[in-house]
């Protein structure tokens, strides 16, 4: 039993959800079988690691049919049904917890029943519900649709159709509004990968469905008329547009200060995506070359922690990549003490395990920035981290300080170890590499230039760097290069 398709997904479960789940076996209404339950008691014996012969098939076998010998048909169709339970008490507890699908299934079936006035309060309190708690459901629009859908189902069957007409147009305009929010969330999502993966694709539906769809003429019928959130679908549309025209700058304003704008009129969750968009659409403005709107990303940043909008639950730690991407965005802009005071106040909303490394790693950058090298190296040694991201700044930041320092030897023999780091992690991503391998090579070019005081190196070095378009620290090294008699 330990390879099991049981096995595997019960040692998911939770304490809580093993204790459920026995509950589960012993109602009747779910399961009339008591050997499964008893295979199940037998089995939660070795929970979770599940590794003793005690729950050989052949073991468990015999303390469920004692004095039996052994069938392993028998034993087969135990655990068939106990993985089939398995699953239905998944459901069935997913379903528990959500009230509004429990809300709909009620609808559905009272809809093919004589009870009208039961029917009316039902999808009432349903609809009340989903507006009432919309930050906290996935997709508010598809389950107002649902509403309507069965709405317009049920004065059918009661032989109302004069009333239909309200609960169609309404199905029909919740349905576009669900489409649109999706469809801008997905091609947004597809423009990031293209950008940060370099993926391409030969056929997209979803981009030729837009090339040939007037938005611009539909989110002006939605203003004119009232319709509901129209500024969080308009939102979405110049996000869209501007992930797919980095250059654009009037756009860009018009959706910044739309955003800002609008905020009071958005729940917090769109709220909060839309300021994740915004800081994604300034980052590809800087990463293609456009260095003044980091203090646009700056300010972005600043807002949200005023506002309280920098996570999405009060109750979560805060992200190690938003952390890291607000302090070095404040160094970036020269903000040092801001920066530092970030850094100390906001530490203790990080999770537990990383926490110190990371306020070691942090407070090197503020260093490094601040042009103390030493300090820079001190508390790069003090970095303990699982996270290769962060083994890679620290590579990345003590071969910066070494070269400050004029420690070359020392640097050069770090860039041997960076780079065997790099071509034995098969997690990261190409392009993640391809920028850091390149960064190393041309350091490595720096330092021996400086060593062998090599003639032209300063203009060779800046056409190579000027060549390479995956290049990470681009900016510190054409410094360095700058540099170079």
């Amino acid at each position: 039993m330990h390879k099991s398709k049981s096995v595997q997904l019960i040692s998911t479960f939770s304490d809580d959800e093993v204790r459920r789940f026995s509950d589960f076996l012993r109602s009747p209404y779910f399961n009339k079988n008591t050997r499964v339950a008893g295979l199940f008691d037998e089995l939660k014996k070795d929970f979770p690691v599940f590794e003793s012969k005690s729950i050989l098939k052949e073991k468990l076998y015999s303390k469920l049919f004692k004095g039996k010998p052994y069938n392993e048909q028998v034993m087969k169709n135990l655990n068939t049904e106990l993985f089939r339970l398995l699953k239905e008490f998944l459901a069935h507890d997913m379903l528990g917890k959500n009230r509004f699908e429990k809300s709909i299934s009620l609808i559905t079936n009272l809809t093919a029943r004589d009870t009208i006035q039961l029917f009316d309060k039902e999808t009432e309190s349903a609809e009340n519900f989903a507006r009432e708690n919309r930050d906290a459901i996935k997709d508010l629009f598809q389950h107002l649709n649902r509403i309507e859908e069965e709405r317009l189902t049920n004065v059918i069957i009661n032989n109302r159709q004069s009333e239909s007409t309200i609960h169609i147009l309404k199905a029909g305009e919740y349905l576009i509004l669900h489409f649109f929010k999706n469809l801008f969330r997905l091609l947004i999502n597809h423009r990031i990968n293209e950008f940060s993966f370099n993926a391409s694709t030969e056929v997209n539906l979803m981009d030729e469905f837009l090339k040939n769809l007037n938005i611009d003429n539909i989110l002006l019928y939605m203003g004119k008329n009232n319709i509901e959130n129209t500024i969080y679908i308009k939102l979405l549309y110049l996000a869209l547009m501007c992930n797919k025209h980095v250059d654009d700058s009037a756009t860009y304003l018009k959706f910044r200060d739309l955003l800002f704008g609008s905020i009071d009129k958005l729940t917090r969750a769109e709220s909060q995506h839309l300021l994740h968009l915004l800081e994604s659409i300034i980052a590809q403005k800087i990463n293609a070359g456009m260095l003044e709107y980091y203090s646009d990303l700056f300010e972005t940043y600043e807002y949200e922690l005023k506002q309280d909008l920098y996570k999405p639950n009060r109750q979560q730690p805060l992200t190690i990549m938003k952390y890291r991407n607000i302090y070095l965005t404040a160094l970036k802009t020269g903000k040092f003490e801001w920066a530092e005071k970030f850094i100390h106040e906001y530490r203790d909303e990080l999770q537990k395990r990383d926490r110190q490394s990371i306020v070691d790693l942090s407070m090197a950058q503020l260093n490094f920035e601040k042009k103390d090298f030493e300090a820079t190296l001190k508390y790069l040694q003090k970095v303990k981290t699982s996270q290769i991201f962060y083994k890679i700044d620290v590579k990345i930041l003590s071969l910066m300080a070494l070269y400050e320092l004029s420690h070359y030897e020392t640097a050069l023999s770090a860039i041997d170890s960076f780079r065997k780091m790099l071509a034995n992690n098969k997690t990261l991503t190409e392009q993640y590499s391809g920028k850091n391998r390149n960064f190393s090579a041309i350091l490595g070019q720096l330092i021996k230039s400086k060593i062998d005081n090599t003639p032209g190196g300063r203009a060779e070095i800046l056409k190579r760097i000027s060549d390479t378009p995956q290049l990470g620290n681009r900016n510190w090294l054409i410094k360095k290069a700058d540099d170079l008699s």
